[in-house]
């Protein structure tokens, strides 16, 4: 071979060398940046699945968003004013604040600050938030003394104070826990009506409910629903027992199930002692108990477990007698535990 062509070979494979160093380089340098981000998204879909095994079906517990106050007759529930207890903040509100059958209305009245609680109070009726260790506390007082003109008959609206939302909707059968948490405390409930006191008639006491509603569109029972109930205080019975009923009493009644769950199972003591007690505790298997009870009771008869959904929550005073009385509450949660 010439030296011309000698050298002009031997500078060709420089080349070419140079040239395939280069592309397993480059290769080497693609490979790792697919390991990086296959690293990177495995690490994110970890994360997002341990965000979402629960879920918080009460939501804005410290109120930020505001309340939407509501006004004295259950047949017109929109709401009339917004109340901002811990200022206003550019979110919609999740709560309502009912006023049913009240002969005292909360709207245009102007909170006061007294002990760092903001209070909105008027003749029937007073409710102070206090923004404490990160948890709101709420005070609910009724002054049915001032309600009631006369003792009330069977049959009568009785009034109501109380907070509830729409809560975040999630199936029942897509959970496998659902854990419910309060603390509560009596302040005071002073009887005012002598020997006109019925106790099959007259009373104050606080539940807190779930609406557990058929959601499923292509269902015949779509709509229909159930009350479940979490009591708290009952000014007649110092432990409160298993309640199932028809929701009846009053004309605005719902008529659907009601089932309320026995106070011991949730807490020990009683409120009657007017010490805080504390709840936290799975209620999912109570909450599948009182279905298939309302249905052994004739209640959601087209509805089956995979329809119904945690639609909304309340809880507050009914107040169908002559009753003042007073409440707080703190860290109410409900969260659930999906499959």
């Amino acid at each position: 071979m010439k030296p011309e062509v000698l050298y002009g070979f031997f500078e060709w494979r420089k080349t070419l060398t140079f040239i395939m160093l280069k592309i397993i380089s480059l290769i080497l340098l693609i490979n790792l940046l697919i390991v990086g981000n296959c690293k990177s998204e495995s690490f994110t879909i970890d994360t997002n699945y341990e965000n979402t095994d629960t879920v918080k079906i009460i939501t804005d517990n410290l109120f930020t968003g505001g309340i939407n106050l509501v006004g004295v007759s259950s047949s017109d529930p929109k709401p009339i004013e917004v109340l901002y207890p811990f200022g206003k903040a550019n979110l919609q509100p999740v709560w309502k604040m009912p006023q049913w059958a009240s002969r005292f209305n909360l709207q245009g009245v102007k909170p006061e600050m007294k002990n760092d609680s903001v209070i909105y109070k008027n003749e029937g009726k007073k409710v102070s938030f206090l923004l404490k260790n990160g948890e709101a506390i709420v005070n609910m007082e009724v002054y049915a003394s001032k309600e009631y003109l006369a003792p009330r008959k069977e049959g009568e609206s009785w009034p109501h104070l109380l907070l509830e939302q729409k809560t975040n909707p999630i199936k029942l059968v897509n959970l496998k826990k659902l854990t419910y948490s309060i603390g509560a405390k009596l302040n005071y409930v002073l009887n005012k009506m002598g020997e006109d006191y019925n106790p099959g008639l007259h009373t104050c006491h606080i539940t807190v409910y779930l609406l557990i509603q058929n959601t499923n569109n292509q269902s015949t029972g779509h709509g229909d629903y159930f009350w479940f109930g979490l009591p708290l205080y009952d000014y007649r019975y110092r432990d409160l027992e298993e309640y199932g009923a028809q929701d009846l009493g009053k004309e605005d009644a719902t008529k659907k199930y009601i089932l309320n769950v026995a106070s011991k199972t949730l807490f020990s003591g009683s409120l009657h002692d007017k010490q805080w007690i504390f709840i936290n505790k799975d209620i999912y298997p109570q909450l599948l108990a009182a279905f298939n009870q309302a249905k052994e009771k004739g209640y959601l008869k087209t509805s089956s477990i995979s329809d119904m959904s945690i639609e909304s929550t309340n809880l507050g005073w009914e107040v169908p007698g002559t009753f003042d009385c007073s409440i707080q509450f703190k860290g109410l949660k409900l969260t659930g535990t999906t499959k």
